[in-house]
């Protein structure tokens, strides 16, 4: 089979774990590139003697992990590394931290984190042509101040235009997959009266100081829109648990 030697030493591991590790080695190597297709199932199978499911399951294995495109009808192809797939995997078990307050505060930690690092590099990197976008996103949002559902949009598009000027994959997939579990978080903010105007002043400090192309200025604003966030979604909780009781 092309590009597909001799296969490598196989610990005892269960087939399809050898087996995914050795396609794994070979990609890591170059020795199978971006792009290429893998031999068929059946030849998959021949060539390391092993039935159907331990094939199958490799694959499958290797498809969750990002390494490689599995579709019916066609043969597995290596694919272009996407850090949003590495982040994926970790979903359940922050699932499982976010059931417990202390990993609620984990993640916001997180989140607080990863966004200044963000906002402080898009502020090193932003054009005039990011800016005025950034402008006009902000104008949408401001416009929204009376409706909580269009404000929650123009807040994502504000908050993800930042995030897409740094220009770093891995931080922004990292970005994405924080906010996505904080969502809960960050629709109960939103509920409190006071939230939007709030929010529509800190993401005006947000830009203004991006503008101005001040990293320290851009980081003390985002820290405090932020903290104002994680502030009123703990009151909220609060106040709910001693309405309940």
């Amino acid at each position: 089979m092309s590009s597909f030697g001799a296969p490598s030493h196989l610990r005892r591991d269960r087939l399809s774990d050898q087996i995914a590790k050795d396609i794994e080695a070979r990609v890591l190597s170059g020795e199978i590139a971006v792009g290429e297709q893998l031999p068929s199932e059946r030849d998959l199978m021949a060539h390391y003697g092993v039935g159907r499911p331990a094939v199958r399951e490799a694959l499958l294995w290797l498809n969750k992990t990002g390494f490689l495109s599995v579709t019916n009808g066609d043969r597995s192809r290596v694919t272009e590394p996407d850090p949003r797939d590495l982040l994926q995997l970790l979903s359940g078990a922050s699932k499982m931290l976010l059931s417990r307050k202390e990993g609620i505060r984990q993640f916001q930690k997180t989140r607080t984190f990863v966004e200044v690092a963000i906002v402080r590099e898009a502020v090193r990197l932003a054009t005039d042509t990011d800016v005025a976008a950034l402008e006009a996103l902000l104008l949408r949002n401001e416009a929204c101040a009376d409706d909580i559902a269009a404000f929650s949009v123009t807040d994502d598009a504000f908050h993800h235009r930042i995030a897409s000027i740094a220009q770093d994959p891995l931080l922004d997939a990292l970005y994405h997959i924080v906010l996505e579990l904080l969502e809960d978080q960050r629709r109960m903010s939103l509920s409190h009266p006071d939230a939007l105007a709030r929010a529509i002043a800190a993401h005006r400090a947000i830009f203004e100081a991006l503008r101005d192309r001040d990293a320290d200025r851009a980081e003390a604003a985002m820290r405090a829109h932020l903290a104002t966030v994680v502030e009123t979604y703990w009151n909220i909780r609060r106040q709910d648990a001693e309405d309940a009781s």
